[in-house]
């Protein structure tokens, strides 16, 4: 099998460029994926594949493997069988008019692998798109996994599109981000991909948003401060929340000391305990379940507050340092004062800066302890 893996080179290169790149291929290890899939095999399965769900994709390529008498799947047999035997084996009409009429010039010999090899990424697409049945990412995906292509990043793709928005904070990509993505990953952005595939199947297809308000006291005419405790994953908690909503998640490892926080940090609050909503919403979100849109209101100083909306844009599963913190909030030199709002944060997990670190991978303070940072941030790993 001729694999694009395992060439350390290629992996190194895309390490070297781009760090979190560097913590896919740390998460994920060497992925191997076939790439001299035999060309019309290949074709026919990306067609029996088209808008239906996997498992029915793959018991209709069973039944056509058995149609053809277990064998490779080649231009001759699918001409045999023709149409109808194609329909029996659960093909759609229009799909097996598409595999009949790609298997005659496959036979004419109007697509021979030799002479694709010769072509252009673009040039190699625009000839398979001549195919019926064949649009643009279907011809992508043939350059990568049956002509061995190294430099193919597909903007029309779903799950790459998710990853990319996911690890890069970009909520609309365009072509121009496309390109960019494709410098930075050149020459081997189909490597890349297979990485973005992987991350992007652990993501969920629904994401919520963690929105961050200043808590405005003249606003709140009810000065009362539910709060409830809660056992996660991750440990027991305190939730903490005004008549607006949530202002604070904690860890707790005596409950006492947490209320004396609590009453600290709201001295002109009556604490009561009781379960609002939007406790139980938090906690469905630290558990894993997609709840979302989520506001928080909290006190802190207005870079504080930029410094935490800048942290709840790195995803599940990366690491950032304060230098890269502070480069976003535009104070490329206030390292000190971004680490000081990261430990300032009052809302565990949401506000995610169990994922900030040093420049060096060392860990850093975390409210928690080191052990709860590297626990988050393992069990992120993990999903």
């Amino acid at each position: 099998m001729n694999s694009l893996f395992p060439h350390i080179d290629k992996i190194e290169h895309l390490r070297s460029v781009d760090g979190r790149m560097a913590q896919l291929v740390e998460r994920f290890g060497y992925i191997e994926r076939p790439t001299d899939r035999p060309l019309f095999e290949a074709l026919v399965d990306s067609i029996v594949g088209q808008q239906v769900a996997t498992p029915l994709a793959e018991r209709t390529m069973a039944q056509l493997r058995k149609a053809v008498g277990g064998g490779e799947i080649v231009p001759q047999a699918i001409a045999r069988l023709g149409i109808d035997g194609l329909a029996e084996c659960g093909i759609s009409s229009r799909k097996a008019e598409w595999l009949v009429a790609g298997a005659a010039r496959f036979e004419a010999g109007e697509f021979e692998v030799e002479e694709l090899q010769q072509l252009s990424d673009e040039g190699a697409i625009a000839r398979l798109m001549e195919l019926d049945g064949v649009g643009r990412w279907t011809a992508e995906m043939l350059l990568i996994f049956s002509l061995g292509r190294d430099n193919i990043l597909s903007s029309g793709d779903l799950i790459i599109r998710r990853a990319l928005s996911t690890l890069y904070g970009i909520k609309k990509l365009s072509t121009k981000h496309f390109a960019r993505f494709k410098r930075l990953f050149g020459p081997y952005s189909s490597v890349a991909s297979f990485y973005l595939w992987a991350y992007g199947n652990t993501l969920p297809r629904k994401q919520g948003e963690v929105i961050i308000r200043s808590l405005s006291w003249q606003g709140l005419r009810d000065k009362r401060i539910a709060y409830s405790w809660h056992n996660t994953r991750y440990g027991r908690i305190i939730i903490a929340s005004t008549a607006k909503g949530v202002c604070r998640v904690a860890f707790v490892d005596d409950p006492e000391e947490a209320l004396d926080e609590l009453r600290a940090e709201f001295r002109r609050c009556k604490l009561e305990e009781h379960t609002e909503d939007c406790h139980k919403t938090v906690l469905k979100a630290i558990n894993g379940h997609h709840v979302g849109d989520m506001v928080l209101y909290l006190q802190g100083t207005p870079f504080e507050r930029k410094v935490w909306r800048e942290v709840v844009k790195v995803p599940s599963g990366i690491r950032v340092s304060y230098a890269d913190i502070a480069a976003r909030t535009g104070y490329t030199k206030a390292f000190r004062a971004v680490g000081n709002a990261v430990g300032a944060n009052p809302v565990a997990i949401l506000i995610p800066c169990h994922r900030v670190i040093h420049a060096d991978g060392s860990l850093g303070d975390y409210n928690a302890g080191a052990d709860k940072k590297q626990e988050l941030l393992q069990n992120e790993r993990n999903r």
